[in-house]
């Protein structure tokens, strides 16, 4: 895999990436791979940080430490920023490991997400698929590709008009009421997926191979850090996002603020949709 994109700085960028990348998958095979073990008599999941968000966020740092560009590093995993480099003033948001519960029982659908900041915008979004070995990836105004280590292909999403062409996923609401209306939707629907990890769910849509994200569960369960990148890629690739009212949704800057800003998500192939879903 190689670099994409031409703005300046972010092929840099993309080398330390591709670097983690390697990194990621030996990991996977070393460990993930292996269906980690888990406390099967344990029945509930407390989305406590596990050794696996920490061993992927060391490779992350360790790819990014000799970079030249000045990066600070805001991380689902810490608490505190960790900064490289002394060229510029750019910002990193980052999930080491988006999904971890899947990665943990094995289901092969998690990802490491990294989305640049500088100047008031989302520039650069990246996103590596690990137990697929794909990376989905976007530059401001320059597109949104996906990238397998013998091909690259520019992403765009598909385009229906109805409820019952759409292929959607959906975090599962505990409301009664947004249950019933996610009800409706699953049988409406053409298709329904459910993955458990909003990331990829995002840039799935961006790919054509999902019409719609869901997550209307009060107050939401979507973090800057979880969808920033996926953000941009979807954008890029033709899609928008927004909230449960209908109003646009916006990722954080990086910032202690986007780690914690848990809010609900409909994620979708075009704009018009929303009207549809709502």
């Amino acid at each position: 895999m190689r670099p994409l994109f031409k703005r300046e700085h972010i092929p840099e960028l993309e080398e330390c990436l591709y670097e983690a990348r390697k990194q990621l998958r030996r990991y996977w095979a070393g460990t993930l791979a292996g269906l980690p073990n888990f406390d099967a008599g344990n029945k509930y999941w407390n989305n406590s940080q596990t050794q696996y968000d920490l061993d992927c966020q060391d490779i992350l740092y360790n790819c990014l430490s000799n970079i030249s560009m000045r990066i600070t590093i805001y991380s689902e995993e810490n608490a505190s920023t960790v900064t490289f480099g002394d060229r510029g003033d750019f910002y990193l948001l980052i999930d080491p490991l988006d999904g971890t519960h899947n990665a943990a029982l094995g289901f092969p659908a998690y990802t490491s997400s990294v989305a640049l900041y500088h100047e008031g915008a989302y520039v650069f979004g990246w996103i590596y698929d690990i137990s697929r070995d794909l990376v989905y990836t976007a530059a401001l105004s320059e597109g949104a590709y996906l990238q397998s280590p013998v091909i690259v292909k520019r992403l765009q999403t598909r385009k229906v008009q109805r409820i019952e062409d759409m292929h959607i996923s959906f975090h599962r609401p505990k409301d009664k009421r947004e249950r019933a209306i996610i009800e409706n939707i699953i049988w409406s629907a053409c298709k329904i997926r459910v993955y458990s990890c909003s990331s990829l769910e995002i840039c799935l849509i961006a790919a054509g191979a999902l019409d719609a994200f869901i997550d209307i569960d009060t107050p939401g369960h979507e973090r800057s850090c979880d969808i920033a990148a996926a953000e941009l890629i979807l954008r890029e690739a033709g899609g928008s996002l927004f909230d449960k009212t209908g109003h646009p949704r916006f990722s954080l800057p990086p910032s202690a603020a986007s780690l914690l800003d848990n809010g609900t998500l409909i994620a979708l192939s075009s704009e018009e949709l929303i009207r549809l879903i709502l």
